[in-house]
């Protein structure tokens, strides 16, 4: 019997909760129902990779992913800590009056979904739902027409979030609470010392263990977290916990905010300074505990980014600074990257996926997106690949890394494209018989040919799956351009999308991806250590955190560096 490759995922801090949300918002959009998708089976996500099934405490199935989040106080919003879906918990409209929450306790009876006398009703906090939860609450979401306006209006991932948590899944740490001007949980040694609190590490731990003595057959973790406060000395700490414990793969995804965040009793020049640590710590530590990870951000430069310049993708604008429409890009990228060892009947592992693409120690890798993938309707994929420009498919979510096209490893993962755009039948092909593509029997198989031919010296792995990107609420469609049709597709000439279409799905592209050019991102960082002064950030000096250790983790990041020198490749 084979059991299933159980991965657990966690998520510290409140920028990798919004890319969560929208992860996990994408994840249950994705489910399938008594056999309604066009998309063959093996071809559709295998939900129980990430995903538990449970049963409350009225007997009723749940299913939740296998997730652990970490958060500051007042993130949550409405959400209780608990969960929705277990205990006596009912969810009011901020409308309804005594006698509906009475109807609503007799009608909770009456369903067993509390035993009876046993539902109590007490008034949370006032906390002001977002009209998309009201609606959510009602049954009464309109997806297809309705403006919403989370960019404006979301101040939390709570905000836009549909999928609903385990009790085990929600962590708040007490006694922080958040503040939109400056991060609470500052530096990545006040991470740590959290992390070795009785009062944090005792009960984790425990959810931790309970997560994973459930599985079968657990084959790893996802880990996201902010790199640009404390939560990187969390995440790195729990890391090395995983290591010691469990001795799985781990593919970690450190996550830069898309705005210069500010730190307490911090300038400009010091803020910059406790950024640029936070990022020397926290890569040191992945370098030796991580199987693989990949730092991501929509900007172009971080660091020293005053101008906050935002990475560009054809067909896609979004608010540089916006976390709601940012972590969404992000989102995507994580989501169908890791299609590759998450569908149905893939031979591909969590373990495979990361050493595929890490040869050498080159732990650190680098993400590319296509979102749009810029077909043009009615346009086959070997005639779109025959007119692209010396394989620049991608756009890089990786500041300061541009893996170029000669001697690079890399993972790719394609969907969206049905296998009836691939090519014409052979009465119908005309010149496309003339090119050697025209062989390939599938979308992966074309894409393996086409890097072949584009990426001198260069190790591609190719995946695809026609199931298409969805981008329903609560995803923000409002970040396609006017030229891009509701099916995600390019629309010919100079056509425009109709005012009240929205684009419902996409193609996308992505890619995690290796080579000798991605040392300039880490000549980068260590540029900027330069302009440090750790005598003078109280924030470090103040909690015992001593020059030495910090001058071994830059050695560390120097040796570190050598292996994405030429003479290293393979």
């Amino acid at each position: 019997m084979q059991h299933t490759r159980e991965i657990l995922t966690f998520q510290f801090g409140t920028y990798a909760n919004y890319v969560g949300a929208h992860f996990w918002n994408q994840q249950e959009a994705n489910f399938v129902y008594d056999n309604d998708s066009n998309v063959p089976e093996e071809q559709l996500p295998h939900n129980d990779v990430l995903y538990r099934e449970g049963l409350n405490d009225q007997k009723q199935t749940t299913y939740t992913p296998r997730l652990l989040s970490v958060d500051l106080l007042g993130t949550l919003r409405h959400l209780p800590i608990v969960g929705e879906l277990y205990g006596n918990f009912l969810q009011l409209a901020n409308e309804q009056n005594a006698d509906e929450v009475q109807k609503a306790k007799d009608s909770a009876e009456q369903n067993q979904l509390s035993t009876p006398g046993g539902l109590d009703v007490r008034m949370q906090p006032p906390v002001e739902l977002s009209e998309y939860q009201q609606d959510l609450l009602k049954g009464a979401v309109n997806i297809e027409s309705k403006d919403y306006n989370l960019a404006q209006n979301c101040s939390s991932w709570a905000d836009y979030l549909y999928a609903r948590y385990h009790p085990r899944t929600l962590n708040v740490l007490q006694g922080m609470q958040r503040q939109t001007d400056v991060q609470v949980l500052g530096t990545q040694v006040a991470g740590v010392e959290l992390w070795q609190s009785s009062s944090f590490n005792e009960d984790f731990c425990d959810r931790i263990r309970l997560y994973a003595e459930e599985c079968d057959g657990l084959q790893g973790f996802q880990l996201l977290f902010d790199i640009d406060d404390g939560f990187s000395g969390l995440a790195t700490k729990c890391l090395e916990h995983l290591n010691d414990e469990y001795s799985r793969a781990s593919y970690v995804l450190p996550l830069h905010y898309p705005r210069n965040i500010s730190y307490a009793q911090a300038d400009p020049r010091t803020a910059h300074s406790i950024r640029v640590v936070n990022s020397v710590l926290s890569y040191y530590h992945l370098t030796e505990q991580a199987t693989m990870f990949t730092p991501l951000s929509t900007l172009e430069t971080i660091w020293r980014n005053t101008t906050l310049q935002s990475r560009r993708m054809t067909g896609l604008h979004w608010q540089p600074d916006n976390l709601y429409q940012s972590s969404a890009v992000l989102a995507a990228y994580l989501d169908t990257v890791t299609l590759g060892y998450r569908l149905r009947q893939t031979p591909e592992t969590l373990l495979r996926f990361c050493e595929r693409v890490s040869p050498a120690g080159r732990k650190m890798t680098a993400a590319g997106l296509s979102l749009p993938l810029g077909m043009e309707q009615e346009q086959d994929l070997i005639d779109f690949l025959d007119g692209a420009d010396n394989g620049s498919l991608l756009s890089q979510l990786t500041p300061g890394c541009e893996p170029g096209n000669s001697h690079v490893v890399q993972s790719v993962v394609a969907r969206g494209i049905p296998y009836s755009r691939l090519k014409r039948p052979v009465d119908q092909a005309g010149p496309q018989l003339r090119m050697s593509a025209y062989k390939c029997e599938s979308v992966s198989q074309m894409l393996q040919l086409y890097y072949q031919c584009a990426y001198h010296g260069s190790v591609t792995h190719a995946a695809s799956t026609p199931l298409p990107l969805n981008t329903k609420l609560p995803f923000p469609y409002e970040l396609f351009d006017t030229r891009i049709a509701a099916d995600g597709f390019k629309l010919q000439s100079e056509a425009e999308r109709e005012q009240d279409k929205r684009v419902g799905c996409a193609p996308a592209l992505a890619a995690v991806q290796n080579s000798s050019k991605l040392g300039t991102h880490l000549d980068t960082l260590h540029g900027q250590t330069h302009r440090v002064q750790l005598a003078k950030l109280q924030s470090y000096t103040q909690s015992g955190f001593e020059q030495d250790e910090y001058d071994t983790a830059l050695d560390k990041l120097l040796e570190f560096r050598d292996n994405y020198e030429d003479s290293q490749y393979l």
